[in-house]
């Protein structure tokens, strides 16, 4: 299939351009900058140019958007809402325009929420899913929400397959991945192992991790679901979320549970270091299963050799 990626330039974008080319796409990029892979033909544009992305467009069949401002702080408010809310809107009607089958939007777990630890924003229950309220309360979160509701009108209007992704706290695991990323997208002035550290102390300190419930999605987890997104024929517009089986804390879950949500009740046991979020719903209807962890991996075998 021809695919265009948007962002592939970014931090999980060289892991998505590296999965759908080992699936055999065809594949291409529309960033602002060229990626750190081959063989990906790239094309120079921006997300909010609709007569420059209808032509990027072109005869691709996907279209898998990951273009955008990716956080709250690195902008001003303002302007993250235009990149993000208007290119989302200009990457659709481009590839309506197109005759592009389908979108794959690159959402994320902000959509839901932004930190957990409120007392207003609490969770509803666990395992936290699709079905739970969505209570977004930065303008990153509200972006995102924005966006998935604009490719579910999409597929309303036009017919066109619209998925989107609510990835749970990337993380990049392998250092092949990791030294990639880091030298692409926003985090530039960053070295494998400053990013790494960033991990270890989520891990050690249980507290840090309470905000988005200790979840945690190996890049070549959240890469996967992209490429199982864009193969998938049967889904007219749906929404998922996608993360890893486990937890990024050495605590286990019902210790965890206890400690810090000890008001929440639970719709199906968590046991071990069960996540807090399911992926029931991706597991079903796109054929999901996350296969890395933390505990298993590159990062892990340097985080044990840290004095």
């Amino acid at each position: 299939m021809n695919v265009l990626v948007t962002g592939g330039s970014g931090k999980i974008g060289g892991y998505v351009l590296r999965e759908l080319l080992a699936a055999g796409h065809t594949v291409s990029n529309y960033s602002q900058t060229a990626p750190f892979v081959e063989p990906v033909r790239h094309i120079d544009g921006d997300i909010t140019d609709l007569e420059r992305m209808r032509k990027a467009c072109g005869d691709h069949e996907a279209i898998v958007h990951l273009a955008a401002v990716p956080g709250p702080g690195i902008t001003t408010p303002e302007r993250l809402m235009y990149v993000n809310d208007r290119g989302t809107y200009t990457v659709l009607e481009a590839a309506v325009g197109a005759g592009a089958r389908k979108v794959i939007f690159g959402s994320s777990k902000e959509a839901m929420n932004t930190d957990y630890r409120r007392s207003d924003t609490r969770p509803r229950y666990f395992p936290v899913d699709e079905e739970h309220p969505a209570e977004p309360r930065n303008e990153y979160g509200i972006s995102k929400l924005i966006n998935e509701i604009t490719c579910k009108r999409f597929t309303e209007a036009y017919g066109i397959q619209t998925i989107s992704l609510r990835i749970n706290h990337n993380w990049y695991l392998d250092r092949a991945g990791a030294e990639v990323a880091v030298r692409s997208g926003w985090s530039r002035d960053r070295t494998v192992e400053e990013q790494w550290e960033g991990y270890r102390r989520y891990i050690v300190d249980s507290d840090m991790g309470r905000s988005n419930l200790w979840t945690v999605t190996d890049a070549r987890d959240a890469a996967r679901a992209f490429r199982l997104a864009v193969e998938n024929e049967a889904i007219g517009h749906e929404v998922f979320l996608i993360n890893g089986a486990d937890t990024c804390s050495l605590d286990e879950t019902p210790t965890l549970g206890t400690r810090h949500y000890d008001d929440v009740p639970l719709r199906r046991p968590l046991t071990g270091f069960d996540s807090f979020v399911s992926t029931v719903k991706a597991r079903k209807l796109l054929g999901y299963e996350p296969r890395y962890t933390w505990r298993e991996s590159e990062f892990r075998e340097w985080m044990e050799a840290q004095p």
